[in-house]
C-alpha cells in the first residue's frame, strides 16, 4: 500500500520551484561532459553524482523525471524498510515494525516534492548507519567500524554538513566506549567540548536569530542528554583497531569517489571549493527558518535534567518510571500529530520535541546484559538523530524531514522498552493490552498508510498526463499541464539556448534544448559566481535564438523572503530580454525587439458594437487534419467547466499563415470546418460566434478533428 501510494504521489505532483529539474540536468551534463564543479555546478558532492553515474550506466537509463522519480521512489522504500527492519530484530514485534515501516515512509513524504535529490540518497545512507549501530557495536566490531566510516565519507561527499555530523557521532561513540580509561576519561571530556560547540559553529553566521538560537540549545541539551545515557552501558571496547578501521573505511570511499572525478575532467581546486568551500557559504546566500513549537526548550532541559537522574549506578524506582511514562506520553503525542489530531506535522514534532527528548529515549530501564545491549541500540540512534537533525540548518524545509527521521525507530524502540518495564507492575491488564496494543499498532500504520493513498488516489483522477519527453506519465492538473506544454512547445519552437529565472530546468530536459553554460542552479543569481554569470551574458549576447523562462510564483517568493535576484546576469537580462507573452505563472522573454508567434495560445476579441459576437483567436502549429469543432472550457485545478462548443453551426473559420514572427505570411482565408489546412506551418485561426463564454481567466480551447480527436490545445491569454 506504501509503495502504491508513493509512486502515485510521485507521478502526481510537479513543484513549480524545480529543483528536480536542476538535479537530473546536473547528473545528466555530469554523465555527458564530466568536469564537475569546473563546468557543470552543483551544490552537492561527488559521491552522489559518481553513484547515480554509475547506476545509470549500469542500468542503461536516461535522465528524465520518469527516472528520476522511479530511483526516488526506491530508495524511499529502502529507507523505510530498512529502519523497519532494524526495530524487528530488536523487538521481534510486527507492531513496531509495521509501525515504523509507516511511519518512515510517512515521515519521507516530501520526497515526492524533490524527486532525484540527494536527499534520498541521504536518507538511505544515514537508515543503513544506524542499522549497522544497531545490529552490532561498532566500537567493538572493526567490519561496523569500517562500515560507519564509509558511509560517513560517503554523506561527506555528498553533502558535507551531513557527513561531518556522521563522523563525528562515530567519534564520540569510540570515546564512549574506549578500552583506555584515559581516553574515556580526557576524550569524554573533549566529545562534551564538541557537542556543546558544534551547533554553535555551525549556525555562527545566523546566530543572532532567534530561532536559530533556539535550534542550537535544543540539539546541544538533546546531545548531552543522549551523551549522558549512552555513559550507563558503555563497553570498555574500542581501542586503535577500531579507530583504524574506521578511517580506512573512509579512505577508501574518498578516494574512489575523488579519482573517478578527477579522471572525469574535475581540477583538484574545483574539487575542494564544490565539496568544502561553496557549502560553507551557503547560510549566508539562503535559509529558510524553522517555526519552533511552544515546550520545546523546556522538554530538552527537563529532559536532560531526568535522563541525568536516572543514569546513576543506581537508579530510583520513581526516576525510572518518570522516564518509561514520558516516553509513552511523547509517543501518544507523536500518534496524535501523525493522525492530524494535533496541529503539528509529524517532522516538526520530531524536531521540535524528538530531538530534545533523545536522551529520555536513550536512558536504559533494564539494566541487565541483554536490557543493555539493547539500550545501546538506542543510544546509537540517539546520537545519530540528534546531530543529523543540524541539517535543517540553515534550510528548514525538507531537510528536516531527512535529518529527524530516526526519531521514528527510537521511539518505537524506547515504547518497546518502557512496555516492558511496566509489565510487572500492570500483570494483571497486561493479558488484553498486548493484543489491543497490537491491534492498535496495526491500526496506527495503516491509517498512516491511508493518509497517503487517498490524497495519491484522488491526485490520479484529477488532470491528465504531461505528455512531455521523459515526464509522459507525470498526471497534473490541468492548468498546469497546458501551461507546462505551452512553454515547452514555444521553447522547442523560437529558443536556442533556453535560460530561466529561477532556474527551471525540467524545460531542458523535456525540449533538449541546451542551457547557456554548464553552470545551472536554481538561485543562480545568489550562487554563481561573477565569471560564471559573465559567461552565461556572453553566451546568450552571441545568440539571437536565447529566451527566458520565467516562473513567477517562484520569483516572487524568493524577493518577499530577501532574496531578490541581483548582479550583472540580473541586470543583463533586465536591459535585454523582454516578455513575449504569460501563460498563468510562467513568463516567456525573448531577445528585446524579436516578435515572435506565440504558440498554442489564443485571445477573444469582442465585436466592437453591442451585438455580442466574438471572434476566438488561436495561434496554432497547423493540424495535419481538419478542424470539425472547438470547445471551450474553464480550467480549474481539480476540474473543467465546459463553456461553449463551436461547430458549422454556431460560428465560422478564418484561416491566416504566420510566419515564425507572427507576422502574417499570407492574406486570410475562409476555411470550412472539417477542411483540410493548407499546410503544417503556423497558423492563426479565427473563429467568429455569438455567445457568453464567460471570464477569461483559466478559458482553454481545444480542437477536435473529425473523429472526435483533440489535435490541439491553447489558452486564451488576458
Amino acid at each position: 500500500m506504501l509503495a502504491v501510494a508513493g509512486y502515485w504521489l510521485l507521478f502526481t505532483t510537479f513543484m513549480v520551484y524545480d529543483d528536480e529539474g536542476y538535479v537530473l540536468l546536473s547528473l545528466k551534463n555530469f554523465a555527458e561532459h564530466g568536469a564537475l564543479y569546473d563546468q557543470v555546478y552543483s551544490q552537492y558532492g561527488p559521491f552522489f553524482f559518481v553513484a547515480c553515474d554509475g547506476l545509470h550506466r549500469l542500468l542503461g537509463f536516461a535522465w528524465t523525471n520518469t527516472a528520476g522519480r522511479l530511483l526516488t521512489l526506491g530508495l524511499w522504500s529502502a529507507t523505510a524498510l530498512v529502519c523497519a527492519t532494524l526495530v524487528w530484530r530488536r523487538t521481534r514485534s510486527a507492531g513496531a515494525a509495521a509501525v515504523t515501516l509507516a511511519g518512515v515512509f510517512t515521515y519521507l513524504w516530501v520526497m515526492v516534492h524533490e524527486p532525484g535529490h540527494p536527499g534520498g540518497s541521504i536518507g538511505l545512507l544515514v537508515a543503513l548507519a544506524a542499522w549497522i549501530g544497531a545490529e552490532v557495536n561498532v566500537a567493538r566490531s572493526r567490519r561496523g567500524a569500517a562500515a560507519i566510516g564509509a558511509i560517513g565519507a560517503a554523506l561527506t561527499l555528498t553533502k558535507v554538513n551531513v557527513g561531518g555530523l556522521m563522523l563525528i557521532a562515530m567519534a564520540i561513540w569510540l570515546v564512549v566506549h574506549a578500552a583506555d580509561a584515559r581516553v574515556r576519561r580526557w576524550g569524554g571530556l573533549l566529545a562534551i567540548a564538541v557537542l556543546v560547540l558544534v551547533p554553535c559553529a555551525l549556525m555562527s553566521r545566523l546566530l543572532g536569530q532567534g530561532w536559530v538560537q533556539e535550534f542550537a540549545v535544543v540539539a546541544t541539551v538533546g546531545a548531552l542528554g543522549v551523551y549522558l545515557a549512552a555513559l550507563t552501558s558503555r563497553e570498555s571496547a574500542a581501542g586503535g583497531p577500531g579507530w583504524l578501521a574506521f578511517a580506512v573505511g573512509g579512505a577508501l570511499v574518498t578516494i574512489v569517489t575523488c579519482g573517478v572525478v578527477l579522471m572525469r575532467g574535475t581540477s583538484p581546486a574545483g574539487l575542494l571549493a564544490g565539496v568544502v568551500l561553496d557549502p560553507l557559504r551557503q547560510p549566508g546566500v539562503y535559509f529558510f527558518p524553522f517555526n519552533w513549537r511552544p515546550g520545546s526548550l523546556a522538554l530538552a532541559v527537563g529532559g536532560c535534567a531526568l535522563v541525568a537522574w536516572s543514569s546513576t549506578p543506581a537508579p530510583t524506582g520513581s526516576s525510572l518510571r518518570a522516564v518509561a511514562l514520558t516516553r509513552t506520553a511523547l509517543a501518544a503525542a507523536a500518534i496524535l500529530s501523525a493522525t492530524q489530531i494535533l496541529p503539528v506535522s509529524l517532522p516538526a514534532f520530531g524536531l521540535s520535541y524528538g530531538v530534545a527528548a533523545a536522551g529520555l529515549c536513550a536512558v536504559p530501564l533494564l539494566r541487565d546484559k541483554p536490557g543493555r545491549r539493547e539500550a545501546r541500540a538506542r543510544q546509537w540512534l540517539g546520537l545519530l538523530l540528534v546531530l543529523q537533525s543540524l541539517h535543517a540548518y540553515p534550510v528548514a524545509g525538507s531537510q528536516i524531514n531527512w535529518g529527524t527521521f530516526l526519531w521514528v525507530p527510537l521511539v518505537v524502540l524506547a515504547v518497546h522498552e518502557a512496555w516492558q518495564w511496566l509489565q510487572p507492575s500492570i500483570a494483571r491488564s497486561s493479558r488484553w493490552l498486548a493484543p489491543a496494543g497490537a491491534v492498535g499498532a496495526f491500526a496506527v500504520a495503516y491509517y498512516m498508510g491511508g493518509r497517503l493513498l487517498t490524497p495519491a488516489w484522488n491526485n490520479r483522477h484529477q488532470g491528465e498526463p504531461l505528455d512531455l519527453k521523459g515526464a509522459e506519465g507525470i498526471i497534473i492538473p490541468d492548468d498546469t499541464v497546458f501551461a507546462l506544454r505551452i512553454i515547452a512547445e514555444n521553447a522547442s519552437a523560437h529558443a536556442m539556448p533556453l535560460f530561466s529565472l529561477p532556474g527551471v530546468f525540467s524545460f531542458n530536459l523535456w525540449t533538449g534544448l541546451p542551457t547557456p553554460t554548464l553552470a545551472n542552479t536554481t538561485h543562480w543569481f545568489s550562487l554563481l559566481s561573477a565569471a560564471q554569470q559573465a559567461a552565461i551574458i556572453a553566451r546568450l549576447a552571441e545568440s539571437p535564438r536565447a529566451c527566458l523562462v520565467i516562473q513567477r510564483d517562484t520569483l516572487q517568493y524568493i524577493i518577499a523572503h530577501g532574496f531578490h535576484p541581483r548582479g550583472p546576469l540580473a541586470e543583463y537580462l533586465g536591459r535585454n530580454f523582454q516578455s513575449a507573452f504569460i501563460v498563468d505563472n510562467y513568463a516567456f522573454w525573448v531577445q528585446r525587439g524579436r516578435e515572435i508567434a506565440p504558440l498554442s495560445t489564443g485571445r477573444m476579441r469582442p465585436a466592437a458594437d453591442s451585438s455580442g459576437n466574438q471572434t476566438l483567436e488561436l495561434t496554432l502549429q497547423a493540424p495535419a487534419t481538419g478542424i470539425a469543432s472547438i470547445e471551450l472550457w474553464t480550467l480549474e485545478a481539480n476540474s473543467r467547466i465546459h463553456r461553449l462548443s463551436l461547430t458549422a453551426a454556431n460560428a465560422t473559420l478564418t484561416a491566416t499563415p504566420l510566419h515564425d514572427t507572427g507576422a502574417p505570411a499570407g492574406g486570410p482565408q475562409p476555411l470550412a470546418w472539417s477542411a483540410p489546412l493548407p499546410s503544417k506551418s503556423v497558423v492563426r485561426i479565427e473563429a467568429a460566434f455569438h455567445g457568453d463564454v464567460g471570464p477569461p481567466e483559466k478559458l482553454a480551447a481545444f480542437v477536435f478533428d473529425g473523429r472526435g480527436r483533440r489535435v490541439a490545445a491553447a489558452r486564451v491569454l488576458q
